[in-house]
């Protein structure tokens, strides 16, 4: 019997301004009146899902989630906590320190967020006008302290490197810099050319790249030693963490298990089903008060579905996958199908086999989509002759 989801993804789409290399749903210069009416699409979402919840994790993206007002942040928080049967282990809220003021920050701590992750990029002046963003240098510094001293001790910091015209020096001074802040969660993500965005577009027509494969390449190395040295255990391709910090939501996603998402654009990961709520934040709205639901798309994952899920995602992380485990959920052998394949990963080097669990090394990591070429292809093939 499949298990009751454990975790819940929250989606605030709105933000003060849209980052040109951001590809996500957000919606920047929404109305007071048009979040009222998402804000309060979102409660109806949430009183649909089985009473009580019993989760272990929640996070709440976006988008800003401090693009809302401070009130509607004290809603939410209390219209979720309403709805838990227990307190959950990791209640996680992204911010962006351009809009972390004192009194939203209060209505996430006091509402019972006990994690935060800060959408920083950069802490080069020029960097942060470059990527669009609304918030300074000095206001992380500020942000995290007054954190600190509110008593939270579980905060992640993003960066994002390889950017147009980015040295490894600059590179290194955002590492130190963000170390320097005390975090106890480090993000880095390579900067990516999404299609449909100004960045997208600008990459499309030759007005603007990035950094060089062997240069970024070398600066998540120096960063990730950087990061070693500080107490921070890379345990997932883009994520760092000191130990016992690492993001037990994301883990949710990497394990391939169940989970709750409301809010617009939001997936579902329920009973073997994946669904897709609506994107438009205003036809979202209109859809849960006139039939409850806002699901557009719905999708029976089948056993290929999740073997071939639960490797791509628990390969990124240094954990790796559990081969026993994944056999017992979709009667799909690894030795069996890609026998091969893993003998020759574990012989390059890319890949290590022990305990009933596979998983990459770092090297391996860096070309995860070269190493899960085989896996996809030799399913289809078993597929097809089936």
């Amino acid at each position: 019997m499949p298990r009751r989801p454990r975790s819940l993804y929250v989606h605030v789409p709105f933000c003060e301004r849209k980052c040109p290399y951001c590809a996500f749903n957000s919606h920047a210069g929404a109305s007071g009146d048009a979040i009222g009416r998402y804000v309060d699409a979102l409660l109806k979402e949430l009183s649909c899902l089985p009473a009580p919840l019993e989760l272990e994790t929640i996070y709440v993206g976006g988008g800003t989630p401090t693009a809302l007002p401070a009130e509607s942040l004290r809603r939410l928080t209390r219209a979720i906590g309403d709805s838990l049967a227990t307190r959950v282990r990791e209640w996680t809220v992204e911010i962006n320190p351009g809009t972390a003021t004192t009194d939203r920050l209060s209505a996430l701590l006091d509402g019972g967020v006990n994690r935060i992750s800060m959408g920083v990029q950069s802490m080069n002046p020029r960097r942060l006008r470059r990527l669009g963003r609304i918030h300074t240098a000095e206001d992380v510094c500020h942000t995290v302290e007054t954190l600190h001293d509110a008593g939270l001790r579980n905060i992640n910091l993003d960066l994002i490197y390889g950017q147009p015209e980015q040295d490894l020096a600059e590179w290194m001074y955002d590492v130190e810099a963000i170390l320097a802040q005390g975090p106890e969660h480090i993000s880095l993500y390579a900067l990516q050319f999404e299609e449909g965005t100004p960045y997208g577009r600008a990459h499309e027509e030759g007005r603007l790249t990035g950094g060089s494969e062997d240069l970024v390449l070398e600066m998540f190395h120096v960063a990730r030693e950087a990061l070693s040295r500080e107490g921070f255990h890379l345990y997932e391709l883009s994520n760092f963490a000191q130990s016992g910090r690492e993001s037990r939501h994301n883990q949710t996603y990497w394990r391939n298990e169940a989970y709750f998402g409301i809010g617009a654009g939001a997936y579902s990961c329920v009973d073997g089903e994946r669904r897709q709520n609506e994107n438009d934040p205003d036809r979202y709205a209109e859809m849960i008060e006139e039939q409850g639901n806002a699901v557009i798309e719905r999708e029976i994952l089948g056993p290929r579905e999740t073997y071939l899920e639960t490797l791509a995602a628990g390969l990124r992380t240094t954990e790796g996958v559990d081969l026993v485990r994944l056999r017992e959920r979709t009667a799909l052998d690894v030795e069996e199908l890609h026998g091969e394949h893993v003998r020759q990963l574990v012989d390059r080097g890319l890949a290590q086999k022990r305990t009933g669990r596979l998983s990459l090394t770092t090297e391996g990591l860096w070309v995860l989509d070269t190493v899960m070429e085989p896996f996809l292809d030799g399913l289809s093939e078993v597929a097809t002759s089936a």
